[in-house]
């Protein structure tokens, strides 16, 4: 039997009673998690539509291709009474600035919900954060400087979020469930942009900007208290666990061997990984093409085409819809060609990163290249926005593949360096767009582009699906691969 197909029958018993599967509720759980905090984070990306009017001359953008010139205050009312006078680099700045606290917290993160559990450092961490963002008016009003430093600290709470998810899917995730609970969790993700745009959007046009920050930071401090009443950090800890789940999920992840919260983390080993880059790579050029189509959409849609902020919030979040229906349809039909052992591991990991990538790269190239013709434009968006939820059975599942008991580590380290790209992206296009053209754009959307099928070819030819040697001890062969464990 080839070695991708070696087998061993792990067995779940039935638990009695009407019993609701303690995994389960975490995946909820970290879903919500994350919804939460995406709505925390990006509930400004529209706001600042009508918080804000461009410093350009005569307030008017100008076209390359296209001869018609847009009034950036558009229709909307409220906008003629937007409080602050913002150029596009200090909006930029604004939604980005997040992400130079988020990319120090990651790795701290990590260690941290090892050290002292997933309840304790999301909870708070969640807590925290909806408290910041009570105060985003109040903050925005006094000085721009202070409202940048806020969405700073804001990034560092929050740069625990997904080390934590992580580290619990370590401790609680069997094998040939990985991809489902996985995408799960960053079913958060897509939800934090394609229900949170277009509720702010609605909140903003018939409250004002002030209530989206108000509602969602209310929202953010409900889930908080619920995380921390109802999650515990391992099966082992779990007071309500059925006895026949706790077996299983530590049988089918960790056979004899259950990890503790304190296992010495292998430095120089991780460090020299190939499969562990060649699953940054990729993870970063998602985080690239994601980052860009989230925090640049809704500024790309109002600019250039002129809408209303319904019409943004709506049109920006359409990617994201996508991306939501791609991540669960597509786990699901991973974890089943893995349950039936049709190919290997590393074969459908290969798949679902490189083939997205590919496709929104591509999209974007043609994106660039249209002549202010709304429509195309947003199908294009929303292709290449959404074909990314395929990841979520590609590189986000290889972390904890290579590296079950590290895989929250491995994943700070990336988001560390992928969370680079949330500050440098948006300031970067905010460079390109300085002389206020359309045209523009096109540098903005070739960059992404770029990027995207470089992190394509690195995971394409390196990735891999073995436990890496300094992932299960010394005594362990270098390179062992994977077994497929059978559910029943």
């Amino acid at each position: 039997m080839p070695a991708h197909l070696k087998s061993k029958r792990i067995l779940e018993e039935e638990s009695p009673g009407c019993y609701i599967k303690a995994r389960y509720v975490l995946a909820l759980m970290t879903a919500l998690g994350t919804l939460n905090a995406y709505s925390l984070r990006n509930g400004i990306n529209i706001a600042i539509v009508n918080m804000t009017v461009s410093r350009s001359p005569n307030n008017l953008t100008t076209t390359g291709g296209c001869t018609r010139q847009i009034n950036v205050t558009r229709t909307d009312d409220k906008l003629k009474d937007a409080d602050f006078e913002w150029s596009i680099t200090e909006q930029t700045l604004v939604m980005g600035s997040f992400y130079y606290g988020y990319c120090v917290t990651n790795f701290p993160g990590a260690w941290m919900a090892k050290r002292y559990g997933i309840r304790i450092v999301l909870g708070v961490s969640s807590l925290l954060c909806a408290l910041l963002t009570l105060l985003v008016p109040l903050v925005a009003k006094s000085s721009l400087a202070l409202l940048v430093a806020l969405r700073i600290t804001l990034g560092a709470f929050q740069g625990v979020t997904f080390p934590t998810a992580w580290v619990a899917w370590g401790y609680w995730a069997p094998p040939l469930e990985r991809s489902r609970l996985v995408s799960i969790t960053l079913s958060g993700l897509s939800m934090g942009y394609f229900v949170v745009y277009p509720v702010v959007g609605g909140i903003v046009s018939s409250f004002g900007w002030e209530a989206s920050f108000y509602i969602t930071g209310a929202i953010g401090i409900v889930f908080a208290v619920v995380w921390l009443s109802i999650i515990h950090d391992t099966p082992a800890e779990h007071p309500r666990i059925s006895r026949q789940e706790k077996d299983y999920i530590e049988q089918s992840i960790h056979g004899d061997k259950i990890p503790t919260k304190k296992e010495a983390i292998p430095w120089l080993e991780m460090a020299k990984s190939v499969p562990a880059w060649a699953t940054i790579a990729s993870h970063l050029a998602d985080n690239y093409l994601t980052f860009t189509l989230g925090i640049m959409a809704p500024t790309y849609i109002a600019r250039v085409y002129g809408l209303d902020i319904k019409s943004v919030g709506f049109l920006a979040a359409l990617p994201f819809l996508i991306r939501l229906v791609l991540n669960l349809v597509g786990s699901s039909i991973a974890d089943m060609i893995l349950t039936k052992r049709l190919t290997r591991i590393v074969t459908v990991r290969k798949l679902a990163s490189v083939l997205p990538l590919t496709i929104s790269s591509i999209s974007l190239v043609i994106l660039a290249y249209l002549n202010c013709n709304i429509w195309p434009a947003v199908a294009l968006i929303s292709v290449s926005g959404g074909i990314l939820g395929l990841t979520t059975s590609g590189h986000a599942c290889s972390f904890v593949d290579i590296s079950p008991s590290f895989g929250g580590i491995t994943y700070s380290i990336s988001n560390t360096l992928a969370s680079v790209i949330g500050f440098i992206a948006p300031q970067v296009a905010g460079a390109f767009l300085s002389d206020n053209l359309v045209s523009s754009w096109k540098k903005v959307f070739w960059l992404a582009a770029a990027i995207g099928a470089f992190g394509a070819v690195i995971f394409l030819f390196f990735a891999s699906d073995r436990i890496q040697s300094w992932a299960k001890g010394e005594k362990t062969k270098e390179g062992e691969t994977q077994e497929i464990k059978v559910l029943i």
